[in-house]
């Protein structure tokens, strides 16, 4: 018989999915002149779609495990190539918050090289732990290994995933502080805010052990979402927002 929760998080999956895409695309239609700001703004637009592309895949396996549908071949490829979307999503937000802080370019090639190194880590650690079954759990559908590797490799692993974002956010927030105009303040306060917050909850979440409570599983989600429309407001604030606080949005600034 099939979880409810998981069927929940099968819809939320989507959902989010859709929501990560339409964030990309409005993002998208920014225009940006200079060529390096560019760069940085098309890979920060890369991060939405990346990101919901992952989101789709794990919603997609959630609904094969919800239908019985649990072949091993089948899940090893989509969490190889849903692995491979999250480096990209990864590489594209970290390269954004570092342009953002630098304002130079000069950090592209040694990202690109540390992101496909982190995903080359990733493929051994699957391969060093032996996917040998299909588990189907409550919230999701997951590889189930022979062996689970742990110790320093796991741990540095699980920092890579997130901690690079986390200082790059605050590095970012840094700029509060010297940004005279107004638009500038509001965005680096909600876009570094919101980073920090989602992608701390998740590390802090793992290492405490809430990401077995079921309750964690809703409020995690609602976080994520949360973050997306904290940034999204950021970039495109609603009117009531411009005419209090005097900020401008992206299609403005095209026009």
């Amino acid at each position: 018989m099939t979880e409810p929760t998981l069927l929940f998080g099968t819809i939320f999956s989507f959902a989010s999915a859709g929501i990560y895409f339409y964030v990309g695309r409005t993002l998208n239609r920014r225009r940006v002149i200079s060529p390096d700001a560019r760069l940085a703004w098309t890979l920060f637009v890369v991060w939405w779609y990346a990101l919901a592309g992952t989101t789709f895949a794990s919603g997609v396996l959630n609904l094969f495990g919800a239908l019985g549908l649990t072949s091993l071949p089948l899940f090893m490829t989509f969490t190889q190539v849903s692995l491979l979307a999250i480096c990209v999503a990864l590489y594209g937000l970290m390269y954004y918050l570092v342009y953002l802080f630098t304002g130079n370019n000069k950090i592209l090639s040694p990202l690109t090289i540390i992101y496909m190194a982190y995903y080359i880590l990733l493929m051994y650690y699957v391969n060093l732990s032996t996917p040998v079954s299909v588990e189907i759990g409550r919230w999701s559908v997951t590889l189930k290994y022979q062996q689970q590797p742990t110790g320093p490799f796991v741990i540095v692993l699980l920092l890579l995933l997130v901690f690079p974002q986390i200082v790059g956010a605050v590095a970012y927030f840094s700029l509060y502080f010297r940004v005279k105009e107004v638009t500038q303040k509001y965005r680096v306060a909600l876009v570094s805010a919101s980073i920090v917050v989602w992608f701390s909850s998740s590390i802090l979440a793992s290492l405490s052990g809430l990401t077995q409570y079921d309750w964690w599983q809703i409020v995690s989600r609602l976080i994520g979402l949360g973050a997306t429309l904290t940034i999204l407001m950021a970039y495109r604030p609603a009117n009531w927002i411009k005419q209090r606080l005097g900020v401008s949005s992206i299609v403005e600034e095209s026009a």
